[in-house]
């Protein structure tokens, strides 16, 4: 069965050091139709998302009838986790992903089924979260232990807004816990939908500016 190709592509192409070689995936990424200059790179580890412009340069570039391609799967990202959080991130953009290697194409029916089953996995993650929080807190209850103030992240506040901004940095939870005094890791990941949705109207509106000033 023939399918439409998303009408705007981009690629990531990523190799973990600098004596290995862009070449190949980005060949592979130009026989499939992307145009060179929406082609994105990073030579570095997938560890931290910080070191990887590239990579967040791409997510940012996401949008309806968009396209992700890279050669690999396994370029997004180091591990399941990031890996599912990533495509459930495209899927809410209503934007395709392509892997050439693994032959998956959202835009297709088996695509789309795994994005059904990646927004599956995603919100399993979350709610294993959510119930580790609650556990965790209850038993710091039950225990007589004080349970703390009010999350000091609240919407719009100054720590709040400090977060966002390591987040689109590219810090993770852990990495943001450890610079910022007073936020926990988990404040951070009970906030975590509401944070990551504030972070993808940022990039959104970001990568609406910077086309309106091109």
């Amino acid at each position: 069965m023939t399918h439409d190709k998303p009408r705007l592509l981009f690629g990531y192409a990523r190799v973990s050091t600098d004596d290995q070689r862009l070449d190949p995936q980005i060949d592979a990424l130009l026989k499939y139709g992307v145009e060179r200059d929406h082609i994105l790179t990073d030579r570095a580890s997938g560890k931290s998302i910080a070191r990887r412009p590239g990579f967040r340069n791409a997510i940012k570039a996401m949008r309806p009838g968009a396209g992700l391609v890279v050669w690999k799967l396994d370029r997004l990202g180091r591990n399941l986790s990031e890996l599912i959080q990533t495509a459930d991130l495209l899927r809410e953009r209503d934007a395709q992903l392509v892997s050439l290697t693994e032959q998956i194409d959202t835009e297709t029916a088996s695509g789309k089924l795994m994005y059904h089953m990646i927004s599956m996995f995603a919100q399993f993650e979350r709610d294993m979260i959510s119930e580790r929080t609650r556990a965790g807190l209850a038993a710091r209850k039950a225990k007589g232990k004080s349970l703390g103030r009010k999350s000091v992240i609240e919407p719009g506040s100054y720590k709040w807004n400090q977060v966002v901004h390591l987040m689109r940095e590219g810090l993770s939870f852990v990495q943001i816990a450890d610079q910022l005094e007073g936020v926990s890791k988990s404040t951070l990941y009970n906030n975590a939908d509401d944070l990551r949705a504030e972070v993808a109207v940022l990039d959104a509106d970001t990568a609406t500016s910077d086309k309106g000033t091109e």
